[in-house]
């Protein structure tokens, strides 16, 4: 245990200034680190820490544990704040994330200190906490820190003097805002480590030191704010493009820099510095974001140098520049985002080699690496980031809204975006991030490249494209689940009764493909579509087209009619021959048995003339996979006696019989195949189909020509046997004499036959 007074030295340090405080406070801190060395504690990576030499992350763990112990002693909180903002910059790399305070809790901090009369000026900050009625008509207005000398109290005594200085940072509050209050907190920060890359999801960056303000009140009762800010724009935040500034506070709320209710800051050449007053107290900087030149967005884009181009002048520049030899993430994000600008709703159509195909914008996403990066345009939103941010955030995808622009998804704010009412958004599972480095995702609202990509199965694009890739620090990949959000772009709301798919685009087919994702589910709540998949790469709600009916016919069509035709006019030559055998020669006409075949290939034909009908009002698909119905011809075949001469006529018919079942059987065992050739190769198999399926009546002329050639052998076989029996009936004319002694022996025979049969069987008896 050590006791110690806070009017001595606070902190033993190179980088501390002597701190004079009005009231002792006695300290315990207890540390089992080595005997104290301060030559050896002056190596930059330990200090002296009350009289023990730890090393700087250790002395930070020891201060963020005792900020964050509900210690009331203000003293001790103010100390100990100061110290840590002193250390951060200093801390190494390897430093457990968990014990860097957030912006919420510096602010906590600030807030306890109550009722003493301190100021702690170091080489990094000034903390400020002091009665605002300091005596003599002496009042506390705030503080100003000048970069390399240090800070300094500002009151009603030394407000000109401060205001007329090159100072780095300044806060004045106003007389009148300061009625009912009793004491004024205020910390400006010049080393911004604690609050550098704190907005990720918008294109604000620091510029300035850090002022944070707070105020305790005699009574709950509140006057209105007015703050005055000076801000010089520090070295290493200088912007190295054409910018804009703002005066700005934290939101604590959507984590973001904000404007709300401060004044556009006014550049003081004087003084090298930005002017600005605020009506409320929070975390305050000045910040900047790319200077964007008014432009006609229909016409032309807004460069990342501030720059206004059109878009065919954009488009141009900027696939230049991503089909370069550029390494720089930055260069290339801006480069790649301000294309998907150029291309969206351009009514000017460059050369196709100044297009970007869907594998280079995947390639380039892809290379984007070893930066945190978030672009938010209306067309777009471009998002790298790491997915550990620290403070226990996870970077797990990005979101956009039409009209609005993007967001970036993570895990304390993904129930926010997920019930809002969102054009499209992409959410990877947070064990599915395990070892990745860098999450790399491109939304584009209006996918002009991604339209006419797939001329193979005609999917229509139906929303917004997402592309997503993934960087690993090792080659083991666990399961990716990523979950999709689309809505649908507006020409497609007026579908009717669409059947939609989750896709993504297969860049070896150049198709759209549904493998490894959900089918979409409609949230009516939200009128969007949900769906997930096990891979990355580029995503879309896509629909499956119905082609217009249409009177114009193909040549397969064409071809499919002749042969139709020709059928019935077979048909028709088989019913009128079969007449007019009928009426001039009776008996050559069929016989029923003959008819069953014929009857059969008759409904053939009823058919076919049906569908020419058809064909000739209504048109369909070409392929004929799509088709709803099929008839399918059945033919007949009966086995009939014959005489053995007809039996090789009958084989024939039979063989003919089987064999047009077998070519309308290949023709429609070719449908299924349809679905899986090649166009080409799918035109092929419906040649086959028309000519095996078209050509019935060929196949009908030819089993009635068999038919009629074994009626014409039968009748000549009667003919022959009537030949036969006309000289036998001849001679029993001419000899009636013997005809009539032959009948008589013949009585005579049998009557005694009838005898013996008698005779025996009475002896049986």
């Amino acid at each position: 245990m050590e006791t110690i007074s806070t009017q001595t030295l606070i902190f033993i340090c190179d980088s501390f200034i002597t701190a004079t405080i009005t009231t002792t406070t006695t300290t315990t801190i207890t540390s089992t680190t080595t005997t104290p060395d301060p030559i050896a504690c002056r190596n930059g990576t330990h200090i002296l820490d009350n009289g023990n030499c730890v090393t700087i992350d250790q002395a930070i763990i020891t201060a963020v544990n005792t900020l964050r112990n509900n210690i009331t002693n203000s003293t001790v909180v103010a100390e100990t704040l100061s110290q840590y903002i002193s250390l951060l910059p200093n801390s190494s790399s390897t430093l457990n994330q968990s014990y860097k305070l957030t912006v919420d809790e510096i602010d906590t901090c600030l807030n306890k200190i109550k009722d003493v009369n301190l100021t702690l000026n170091t080489n990094d900050s000034i903390l400020v906490a002091q009665p605002v009625n300091q005596g003599g008509n002496v009042m506390t207005l705030g503080a100003s820190f000048t970069r390399a000398t240090g800070g300094q109290v500002i009151n009603t005594a030394n407000t000109g003097n401060i205001i007329n200085s090159f100072s780095s940072a300044a806060a004045i509050i106003s007389n009148q805002s300061l009625a009912g209050v009793k004491s004024l907190n205020m910390l400006i920060i010049d080393k911004l480590t604690a609050y550098k890359d704190l907005d990720k999801s918008s294109d604000r960056f620091l510029a300035s030191s850090v002022i944070v303000v707070a105020l305790h009140r005699n009574d709950s009762a509140s006057t209105s704010t007015n703050i005055s800010l000076y801000f010089q724009v520090l070295q290493e935040y200088h912007p190295n493009r054409v910018a804009q500034y703002y005066c700005s506070f934290y939101d604590t709320t959507s984590l973001k820099w904000n404007e709300s209710g401060c004044t556009m800051p006014k550049n003081n050449t004087a003084f090298n510095r930005y002017e600005c007053s605020c009506n409320h107290l929070s975390t305050f900087a000045l910040v900047w974001s790319p200077y964007v030149t008014p432009c006609d967005t229909s016409t032309h884009v807004s460069m990342s140098n501030g720059s206004c181009l059109s878009k065919p002048n954009a488009q141009l520049e900027t696939v230049n520049t991503l089909r370069g030899n550029t390494t720089n993430s930055t260069v290339i994000a801006d480069a790649l985002s301000s294309y998907i600008s150029a291309i969206t709703d351009s009514n000017t159509t460059l050369n196709s080699s100044y297009t970007l195909s869907v594998n280079e914008i995947d390639t380039i996403l892809s290379n984007i690496n070893n930066t945190n990066i978030t672009i938010n345009t209306n067309d777009s939103i471009l998002v790298v980031q790491q997915p550990n941010q620290g403070d226990n955030v996870i970077v797990l995808g990005a979101s956009f809204t039409r009209g609005t622009g993007g967001e970036v998804v993570n895990n304390t704010n993904k129930e926010r975006v997920t019930n809002s009412y969102l054009s499209t958004a992409a959410i990877i599972n947070e064990e599915s991030l395990d070892g990745v480095t860098s999450l790399n995702i491109l939304i584009i609202d209006k996918p002009t490249t991604y339209e006419n990509i797939d001329n193979s199965t005609n999917k229509t694009v139906a929303s917004s494209v997402i592309v997503v890739s993934v960087q690993r620090n090792s080659s083991a990949e666990p399961r990716m689940n990523i979950s999709l959000y689309f809505q649908l772009l507006k020409r497609n709301q007026t579908i009717d009764r669409p059947e939609y798919f989750c896709s993504f685009y297969d860049t070896m087919n150049s198709s759209w493909n549904e493998s490894g994702c959900t089918k979409p589910r409609y949230n009516l709540t939200f009128d969007r579509y949900e769906c997930s998949c096990n891979h990355l790469t580029s995503f879309a709600l896509v629909w499956l087209p119905k082609v217009p009916l249409t009177r114009y016919l193909n040549a397969q069509d064409i071809a499919s009619l002749i042969f139709q035709s020709i059928s019935i006019l077979c048909f028709i030559a088989i019913i009128i021959h079969g007449l007019t055998i009928r009426v001039c020669n009776p008996m050559a006409s069929l016989q029923a048995r003959d008819l069953l075949p014929l009857i059969s290939c008759a409904v053939t034909m009823i058919l076919f003339i049906f569908y020419i009908g058809l064909a000739m009002t209504v048109y369909t698909k070409t392929t004929y996979d799509d088709e709803k119905q099929s008839y399918h011809i059945l033919n007949h075949v009966r086995n009939t006696t014959s005489l053995d001469q007809s039996y090789e006529r009958m084989k024939r018919c039979v063989i003919i019989l089987l064999l047009s079942c077998a070519t309308q059987g290949v023709g429609w065992l070719l449908g299924p195949f349809l679905r899986f050739v090649s166009e080409d190769t799918a035109n092929v198999l419906g040649w086959f189909f028309n000519i095996f399926n078209g050509l019935e009546g060929v196949w009908a002329i030819i089993l009635y020509i068999i038919i009629l050639s074994k009626g014409i052998d039968e009748r000549k076989l009667v003919v022959g046997a009537g030949e036969v029996m006309k000289p036998t009936e001849s001679l029993c004319h001419k000899y009636e004499k013997c005809s009539g002694e032959d009948n008589e022996n013949e009585d005579r025979s049998k009557k005694e036959a009838t005898e013996i049969n008698y005779q025996s069987t009475g002896n049986k008896a």
